[in-house]
């Protein structure tokens, strides 16, 4: 694993993605107001408005993106040996989710306001 994490790419990929999950969730923590009504969950551009539920839920996002990168760095750690540019592949769609998950985000904080 010291060989992983001294890897520049690798750890540049590793901090990135983590910092992006963990500033989603200090994001919904801090900027959706906390209400006992309803908040607007999933909007869909054909119906609108599709899915509410309450606060709390919101959090679902950044845990998602979280398991993804945990997921991710795992199997990267463990086809690294064998296999470095699917190492790379994993970590970058954790990278990529991570983005894709804040544009959610994003727009569930538009739509909300």
């Amino acid at each position: 694993m010291s060989g992983f994490l001294r890897d520049t790419i690798a750890r540049l990929l590793l901090i990135s993605s983590f910092l992006l999950n963990v500033g989603l969730l200090l994001f919904f923590y801090f900027f959706i107001k906390q209400t006992d009504i309803p908040i607007v969950l999933h909007y869909n551009v054909d119906w609108g408005v599709d899915y509410f539920g309450e606060f709390k839920n919101i959090f679902t996002l950044p845990f998602v993106g979280l398991v993804i990168f945990l997921l991710n760095f795992l199997l990267a750690l463990k086809v690294r040996s064998n296999a470095k540019g699917l190492s790379y592949f994993l970590l970058s769609v954790s990278l990529i989710s991570a983005i894709f998950l804040w544009l959610a985000g994003i727009a569930l904080y538009i739509i909300n306001s």
